[in-house]
């Protein structure tokens, strides 16, 4: 009998001799990379302007040449006359909004990354506007009724 069991672990080791196939995973499928966020362009800084008239009154006019020249504007800036290093502002107030006018004198800084005609200004001149911190309160007003005094 131990023959046979002999003569059966043969067979069946003769039979086990013979290796499976191997057997090759399936492909995994690649994951993909997910695909990088569009960047969103940069914020735009809001500027807050202020809302008034802009005076027509000597006594304001007077006031806002004042400013003009304390806060240093008379460095860069002609009234009639040609450029000086930044552009001439004689009849500025004609030739820009209100607005524009309003945030570029608050925050030429902001208006130079974020505005195109801020940007093109820029370009002409070669020498970015800088923030004279003039109060939208009690500067901005008087500036800007001289900046119109002298628009023709």
């Amino acid at each position: 009998m131990k023959r046979i069991f002999l003569a059966a672990g043969l067979v069946l080791s003769a039979c086990n001799d013979k290796q499976p196939a191997a057997v090759e995973p399936a492909p995994v499928a690649a994951l993909a990379a997910p695909a990088p966020a569009a960047e969103a362009p940069p914020a735009k800084t809001v500027i807050e302007v202020p809302d008034f008239v802009v005076s027509v009154a000597p006594a304001d006019v007077k006031k806002g040449e004042e400013v003009f020249a304390a806060k240093g504007c008379v460095a860069c800036h002609k009234i009639g006359g040609g450029k000086l290093v930044g552009p001439d502002l004689k009849g500025v107030t004609a030739r820009r909004d209100e607005a524009w006018l309003k945030k570029m004198i608050l925050r030429p800084d902001v208006m130079i990354k974020d505005d195109d005609v801020a940007k093109k200004l820029f370009t002409e001149h070669l020498t970015p506007m800088p923030n004279q911190n003039v109060d939208p309160k009690t500067e901005l007003p008087f500036i800007l009724s001289y900046l119109k005094s002298v628009e023709k």
